[in-house]
């Protein structure tokens, strides 16, 4: 393997077939940069960090900046193949604090690289079992898609709340249409301890199969979600309150959570959603792998890390799914999973994601 001798970003934008809602924002397009590294023998990797203002703050060109800035210093010259994942991970992390999405683009394209050489799948190069992991798929906070898109592909939802006062008749009706299916929920932090304790108790009086409720509070309040805990009989996940390895040991010293949904653009990458995932599951928490509304590029990285973590369980990692229009553009989700590729690296991905005029700007 030669040194990298030139990193590039390009803007992606791709609409969905239906406008995504949460308690923290409304968005009807996939806004992200896309990440290429070179190597001194042409060889290329790809990565995809998203636009998140509402959960990680960075903007398109803060990610850009951020990658031909200070990651782009750190990697140039430099060859991957003399160190390992860890201390790939470290190298990006110690080049600058926070721009979690940004660290996770430049680190995925590194790996890409690697595995395209190495000629193996991402998902085996960093340690996953399976080609193939369950995801779930969300139904927005307000308004929905049923009956305008099929949705057949799975069979776990995970129902968005927080933004409407009829929220827990609504979960009501969903949990009832399909009886036999736990049921999921995520507030993106929009109650507070009385509203979500409302809400649980009303739910559980309906008799609504609750597989788990997702980070209810505000990210900060670990005491309200370890007072949640000792109330209900019901898991709860953190999501915005664990974006890296010292937020869980907080949330653990708290006993604040029963599951943590790791995102590459919070953690900053696969190396550090893999110390994360470790050190949870070593102190009793299980763990899940979410993703933003990246494109497939970026999911396929996350669902490369699911299947290295916990590669029999059903996932959050339907974002690709909502900006596939039609199954004739070819579509990775299938009977419940996405379905990754067997050739080198994250190469379909990038493939079908990146288009063939893409503008880059380079730095080398």
């Amino acid at each position: 393997m030669a040194r990298i001798v030139e990193v590039a970003t390009s803007r992606l934008s791709r609409l969905l077939h239906t406008p995504f809602v949460t308690a923290l924002r409304r968005t009807d397009h996939v806004v992200s940069v896309a990440v290429r590294v070179t190597d001194a023998d042409g060889g290329t990797g790809f990565g995809e960090g998203p636009q998140v203002w509402r959960v990680t703050g960075e903007s398109l060109e803060s990610i850009e900046a951020c990658v031909l800035g200070p990651l782009a210093e750190s990697l140039l010259g430099w060859d991957p193949t003399t160190e390992p994942l860890p201390q790939i991970s470290s190298r990006l992390g110690q080049a600058v604090v926070g721009n979690g999405g940004a660290r996770a683009a430049t680190e995925t394209a590194v790996l890409d690289l690697l595995a395209r050489a190495a000629g193996v799948p991402l998902a085996r190069y960093v340690g996953g079992t399976e080609l193939s992991v369950g995801t779930d798929v969300t139904l927005p906070a307000q308004g929905g898609f049923a009956g305008t898109v099929d949705a057949s592909a799975f069979s776990q939802v995970k129902v968005k709340v927080g933004l409407d006062p009829a929220d827990v008749d609504r979960v009501v009706r969903i949990a009832r249409e399909a009886p036999s299916v736990p049921v999921r929920i995520d507030a993106n932090q929009a109650w507070d301890l009385d509203g979500a304790a409302s809400a649980i108790e009303r739910l559980l009086a309906a008799e609504v199969p609750l597989e788990f409720v997702e980070q209810p509070l505000p990210a900060w309040d670990l005491e309200g979600h370890a007072e949640l805990r000792r109330r209900y009989e019901v898991p709860i996940v953190l999501d915005e309150s664990v974006f890296s390895i010292h937020d869980l040991r907080r949330a653990i010293a708290a006993s604040s959570g029963d599951v943590v949904n790791i995102k590459l653009a919070k953690c900053g990458g696969i190396g550090a959603g893999l110390e994360i995932a470790a050190e949870a599951v070593d102190a009793g928490l299980d763990v899940m792998v979410g993703s933003m509304m990246e494109s497939e590029l970026g999911v396929s990285a996350a669902a490369a890390l699911a299947s290295a973590i916990r590669p029999n369980h059903v996932h959050d990692l339907d974002a690709a799914w909502w900006s596939i229009a039609t199954d004739d553009q070819g579509t990775p989700y299938r009977n419940g999973q996405i379905v990754l590729d067997d050739s080198p690296g994250a190469s379909h991905a990038a493939g079908r994601v990146v288009p063939d005029d893409a503008v880059w700007t380079t730095r080398s």
